[in-house]
Order: C-alpha cells, then structure tokens, then sequence
C-alpha cells in the first residue's frame, strides 16, 4: 500500500533510465516504461532521487521523464481526468492503467464507479491485444510487466494459432455489478465473453457451462438501447453462442431446448441491422452466420419425405447411427457418428434414388451425409464436408435437384485461416463430381432453378 504522504512520479515513456546517480552517463540501474511509477524522495538538478518498487531499488531519474502525483484526495479530479482521456488513446494503455490504479488509491468515498472500472477494463484489454498481435508492438511485453505490477492479471492462454495474451475481465465485472450506463454495459459483456479468449480442450459440459455464462452476460444488455455497430456486434454474438448451445443440447438429448436456442439464435441474426455492420465486424458476423446454419435443424421438426424414412439407432457408446429405409428395396446400411444428427435435414431426389441428411459432429460444422442407390438397389453413402481444410467453421447444404434427379445443387460455406469462403456447386449423383462451381448463386446458370422455395426461406447462403 501507499503512504497518504507520498509523491509518486509516474513514468510517461517507455525506454527510460532509472540511473545510479543524478547524471544522464551514470550506470543504467533499470529500464523503466510508460505506468512505472516511482516513489520520490528527493531532487537535484532536474533530477528526482526516488525509489522503485517494481524492480526494488532505488535511483535517480530525470525530472522531464515522469508525471509527479500528490497521492492525496486533492490530486483525484486530475487524475480522474487523465484516465478519462486515456481510455480510448492507443498505445497509452499501461500509463492509462497507473492512473487508474493510482485514482483508486486517492478517490473520495463513493468516487469510484463503474464508468472508471469499465476504462481500466476496455485498456487492459486493449494492451493485451496488442501484445498478442502478429509482428506487434515490441513494447507491448514491457508494458504488460507494468500493467501486472498494478495487479492487472493478464495470461496467455492456447489458441490454434498460437498463444494469445488475455485479461481476466476483473475490472468489467467490477464495473457491472456498480450499475453502468448501457453503452459502458455492452462494453463490458463483449469484452467478457469475447471468443478469442476461451481456453482450448475443454470439454463437452465444460464448454457449454461457459457459454451459458456468457449468454447469460449478453442478455443483460438490450441491443436496441444500444443501437448501431454495438448493437449488431451484442447480436452476432448472441446468434453465435446460441447455435453452439443449441448442438450441446441436442447432444444431451434435449431436442426441446435445443429448437428453443435455435429458434433465439435465428432471431437475433435475422436483427442484425446490415446498413449498421460496421466493415471490421463483417468476419464476425459471417462466422455467426456458418454457425447459425449449421445448428438451425434443431428449430425444425422431423422431415417426411415421401418413399423414405430416416432410421437412427444406438451404436457403441455415444454413436447414432444413421440408415436410410425406403418404401421399397432394402435399407442402407447404417452409418454411424459421435456428432449430432439433424432428422430434419432429410431430402430425398426424385424417386427416392438419392437423399442428404445433416450431421454436426461438431458445434458449427455441419456435413451432408449423400446417400445414393445404386443399379442393384443396395445404397452408398459419402461423407460430403465443407472444406478440404479440416474442421473449423463451416456448413455444406443442399439447396434442390435436377428435375431429373441425376444432379444436386450444392452451398458449401466455410472459414479457413480466418477468410470466409462460400461456393454453389452442380454435383453428379452417378460420380458426386462437381461439374461447375460459384460464388453465387446466379452464377450457377441455368441450375440456379434448381433451388427449391423451401430452401429460399430458411438458408443463410443468401444473407
């Protein structure tokens, strides 16, 4: 703790020199960055002799380097102000955080709010994102060492990409339970529930217990008090965690609630104010929407295709397995999975000769099962994926057949390296060789007719 008596000066660049004694050629005691604060005992010359607590030693440090606060009630309005200037300056954030930290110390009773917490919040986060950026800011690391030294908690936590720097949210949570104004409130719930945070390998409960939590954050804010890009930004999230729970509830053999977070997941993307989205959040919002898409089947009851039933049954533990029974001719051999199998997602071709069903196996990778028969009536199936490029987002989807039900026309969406990619693809049942592909749909030609009107109304494709 401080003394009430004490004078700290605060660091205010980065690169500074803590010397031996009062003399710019004096041996180097420390290297010293923006937030460092340094207890004064004394001047000389333009220089201050003080003390360093972070690196427990004392020194002297040219007076032009550093900011003097009288740590005294007096001293909070001024340095309440630095913070409120602070708070949105890039590069600042570890000095924003010593004013902060230092406000704490000398605020009146009652001064300190949640409008304050939320600042410290929105900087240690924003230092954090620039420590973890690729190529970054080579000063970020040091300030990260001052930012803790204030008791800021920042760790890294594992990402497919390597490891990211990520700040606990202590200050967010603070700044919540103080009651914030709506605006400070959305700052907050989307900073704690932001994606790139969440700690890989959990499992299954695990996971879901977490989005529940951060559901649960976002549904605090109201996104239509809030309006514009945050408004959309509170609904592409809600959209995005909805759809992951929706799978863990069917997963768990809960078909109720999953239609119920499926059916909230559709809501909230379908507000999404599009004239709003700003350009930065056009990633974000098409992830949600591969996310949406390929949980949506939960909102839908069983499909009845004329000619053609679905069969599940149980396997080995956690397996369903999948068959295809016709009116006539024999079922296909089951094929089974540990992801979730969507029985709304059945489509057969005409004549039953052909027919797709969804599979999730997991939260937000959706593949199309294609069953075919052939000239002897016995039945294959293939495993039809969104990309080549392994799981991470994305959903395949049937949008109709030829009228002679020897084609399919094919959306296949999916996220790689962080870029969204989606292609409409003509598909030969005989070989499921694709035989021409686009980015649109219009692109497809005359098999664009193909797309039935049930498909028009539901998919995300055309978002």
């Amino acid at each position: 703790m401080l003394a009430a008596c004490v004078t700290a000066a605060v660091v205010i660049g980065d690169h500074v020199a803590l010397r031996a004694t009062a003399d710019r050629t004096a041996a180097q005691q420390a290297v010293l960055w923006k937030g460092d604060w340094l207890e004064v005992r004394g001047d000389k010359k333009g220089w201050l002799k003080v003390y360093d607590h972070r690196h427990e030693r004392g020194g002297w440090i040219a007076a032009k380097t550093v900011k003097q606060v009288e740590l005294e009630e007096a001293s909070a309005p001024a340095v309440r102000a630095v913070v409120d200037f602070l708070r949105d300056t890039p590069g600042q954030e570890s000095l924003g955080i010593a004013y902060a930290a230092l406000y704490l110390k000398v605020a009146p009773k009652g001064a300190i709010d949640a409008p304050l917490m939320i600042e410290l919040g929105m900087m240690a986060e924003r230092l954090a994102r620039r420590a973890s950026a690729t190529g970054g800011d080579a000063a970020a690391a040091e300030q990260i060492e001052v930012a803790r030294s204030w008791g800021v908690v920042l760790g890294s936590v594992e990402q497919p990409d390597g490891a990211r720097i990520c700040y606990d949210g202590s200050a967010f949570h603070a700044g919540l339970a103080l009651g914030p104004g709506v605006a400070d409130a959305a700052t907050a719930v989307l900073a704690l529930t932001e994606p790139g945070c969440e700690p890989m390998g959990l499992g299954a409960t695990e996971r879901a217990a977490r989005d529940e939590a951060r559901l649960a954050l976002l549904e605090r804010v109201d996104p239509v008090r809030v309006g514009g890009p945050v408004g959309n930004q509170l609904r592409v999230r809600r959209a995005e965690i909805g759809a992951q729970l929706a799978w863990a509830d069917a997963m768990k053999g809960d078909p109720a609630a999953a239609a119920k977070r499926a059916e909230a997941a559709v809501s909230a993307f379908a507000r999404v104010d599009k004239d709003e989205l700003a350009e930065d959040d056009e990633a974000t919002y098409a992830a949600s929407a591969i996310a949406v898409a390929a949980s949506r089947w939960a909102a839908l009851p069983a499909a009845v295709v004329p000619g053609l039933a679905l069969e599940l049954t149980a396997g080995e533990a956690g397996e369903t397995c999948v068959s295809v029974v016709p009116k006539q001719g024999p079922a296909s051999v089951p094929k089974c999975t540990h992801g979730h199998v969507w029985p709304a997602s059945l489509r057969a071709s005409k004549g039953a000769a052909a027919a797709v069903v969804a599979v999730e196996p997991l939260p937000g990778w959706l593949e199309l099962w294609m069953f075919r028969r052939g000239a002897d009536g016995g039945w294959m199936v293939d495993v039809l994926a969104p990309s080549t490029d392994g799981p991470d987002r994305g959903y395949v989807e049937l949008a109709g057949w030829s009228p002679d039900g020897a084609r399919a026309l094919l959306v296949r969406e999916a996220r790689a390296d962080g870029v969204v990619r989606k292609s409409y693809e003509t598909v030969q049942l005989a070989t499921l060789a694709v035989e021409h592909a686009s980015t649109t749909l219009a692109g497809t030609g005359r098999a664009k007719r193909w797309a039935s009107a049930e498909w028009h109304g539901r998919t995300l494709a055309l978002r």
